[in-house]
């Protein structure tokens, strides 16, 4: 059964934190989460490692982005990796093709992921 915890602050290793403690606090049962990013990952297993509790033991953690601090840490945060460079590059393309008053299609471009297991889950 799906639950979610949700700031409206920008998303931060201490964001991460606030959640992990609030997820713990509404669902106690609760023994993994996907966070949206891997800087709220890494700060919920930061959260977790300060108060005794193994990841990926007692909770598991995925993250979204593959971001380095995530990729270095112990246990290796599981990630989904997104080609965040070329997202970049065909955006600026597009956003200067539209600047000339070209046409850009298509309007979505599955640009695909890559799933990283990394130790935590």
């Amino acid at each position: 059964v799906p639950y979610s915890v949700m700031v409206e602050q920008s998303s931060s290793y201490s964001s991460g934190i606030e959640l992990i403690r609030q997820a713990r606090r509404e669902y106690p049962q609760l023994d993994g989460v996907f966070c949206t990013n891997d800087d709220l990952a890494v700060g919920a297993a930061f959260e977790c490692q300060r108060l005794g509790l193994k990841v990926p033991d007692d909770m598991a953690i995925a993250g979204f982005h593959g971001h380095d601090i995530g990729q270095v840490m112990e246990p290796r945060l599981a990630s989904v990796l997104t080609p965040r460079e070329r997202m970049g590059s065909i955006g600026a393309e597009r956003l200067l093709a539209r600047i000339r008053g070209e046409s850009v299609t298509p309007k979505m471009l599955d640009l695909g992921f890559t799933l990283s297991p990394g130790g935590s889950i």
